[in-house]
């Protein structure tokens, strides 16, 4: 950790100097990993032997969840591999899964093996089905779909009759998905980030000895995105792949041209004629008649994804920029800024591009002790795993260091000159 505030530097990222070895996959640890990176953290993004899932996850997903993290493939299999962890964690402020409690045992990442590495790390656990209150439910797996089921998500976002809804309420409908990775893995993944900061700040308020197990879960999130209808059944409007707004007159109306705009009119307002005025006005005009007949009300227009990336692409905003990064490895990704963290006025921008899974293999090793020597033994022993587990299988590994290692005497001392 760094130095206490009130006696170093100011920083221009709240968590410079801090260290997070991030064990997490999928969407929500990987996005809360990416956050604390924004803030300034230095994350050890240390990934498995075995990729886990498809491409999609670890290849595509990883470009946006990868920014601003140092990646490392280690085959946990071997003793040289699960030594690197070891060193890792006890240079770890926050120790960041998405695993099972069990899972935590086995790995050796549960609190009270922390506590025998590193006390003052903090245990920052992400799950499926935890709550409030600790139940025989509380260490099932699962993933984002599966927790959209259970709190209704997927009821309300599926296809629905309005008059079957009118009569018999949102379970009318048939349930489907809410996208494969939804809101709720993004959500747990910012919960999390805001977990793992308050248990940050709680520590060096205490003085840093001892760290904090924090946790949230999928179901957590889940629910909070129903928190509003826990009195009630959503109205028909709010329900259904056509659902425009919680309320008739706060929602979303068509307009000519094929086109949306979202409208906040008046209660007194007739809105079965204000949708057939708005529909024969071009976005603009429909617009301007929320200012000039309905008293100033509220009117933006619905844009596409890709009209928010174009227009949030030429730099002028700073609250909302769009922009293309090229990474060390030759990787261009275009995302987003983390301009949702606003210091003194100004938003941040990405702190690193994301790398290729490993690209950054040496690095991590130097930083946590290994000499150039030892580094080309882990890589020899296949401890350390290449750049996106090329020429990875059973046969001995022989692909040639894409950096070589200068001659020196450390090297021909242990043997590998």
């Amino acid at each position: 950790a760094p130095p206490p505030a009130a006696t170093a530097p100011p920083r221009q990222r709240p968590l410079e100097g801090y260290v997070i070895c991030d064990f997490a996959n999928v969407i929500a640890g990987p996005a809360c990993g990416r956050m604390l990176a924004e803030l300034g953290a230095i994350v050890y993004k240390l990934g498995p032997g075995v990729p886990q899932h498809g491409p999609m996850v670890m290849m595509v997903w990883q470009a946006e969840l990868h920014q601003g993290k140092h990646s490392i493939i280690l085959d946990a299999k071997k003793v040289e591999a699960r030594e690197v962890i070891q060193r890792a964690i006890k240079a770890a402020d926050v120790v960041l899964v998405n695993k099972m409690d069990n899972q935590l045992v086995s790995l050796g990442l549960n609190r009270e093996a922390l506590d025998v590495a590193n006390r003052k790390a903090i245990l920052l656990q992400l799950k499926s089905h935890q709550g409030e209150r600790y139940t025989r439910k509380s260490n099932w797996n699962g993933y984002d779909p599966a927790l959209q089921g259970k709190t209704g998500l997927m009821t309300r976002f599926g296809p629905h009759d309005p008059a079957a809804v009118a009569r018999e309420g949102a379970g009318a409908g048939v349930p489907n998905f809410h996208g494969v990775a939804s809101c709720v893995d993004y959500l747990t993944g910012y919960m999390a980030a805001w977990a793992g900061l308050a248990a940050l700040y709680s520590r060096e308020v205490r003085g840093g000895e001892q760290g904090d197990w924090a946790v949230t879960s999928l179901a957590v999130c889940a629910s909070l995105t129903q928190l509003t209808l826990q009195r009630g059944e959503p109205p028909p409007s709010a329900v259904g792949h056509d659902a425009t707004g919680m309320t008739p007159h706060k929602r979303v109306f068509p307009v000519a041209g094929g086109r949306f705009i979202y409208g906040q009119a008046p209660e007194a307002c007739d809105v079965r004629e204000l949708a057939a005025t708005l529909s024969s006005l071009e976005s603009d005009a429909a617009i301007a008649h929320f200012e000039n007949a309905l008293g100033g009300a509220l009117a933006v227009p619905v844009l596409t994804v890709q009209e928010i990336a174009a227009l949030c692409s030429d730099g002028g905003s700073k609250t909302a920029n769009f922009t293309r990064k090229r990474g060390e490895s030759g990787w261009e990704v275009e995302t987003w800024e983390p301009t949702w963290f606003c210091f003194d006025g100004a938003p941040l921008s990405c702190a690193r591009p994301p790398a290729f899974a490993g690209a950054d293999a040496q690095q991590v090793l130097a930083a946590l002790g290994y000499s150039p020597g030892e580094v080309l033994g882990l890589k020899q022993s296949r401890a350390v795993v290449p750049t996106n587990w090329y020429a990875w299988g059973d046969k001995p590994h022989r692909e040639p260091l894409s950096s070589p290692i200068p001659p020196s005497d450390e090297l021909l001392k242990e043997g590998l000159e």
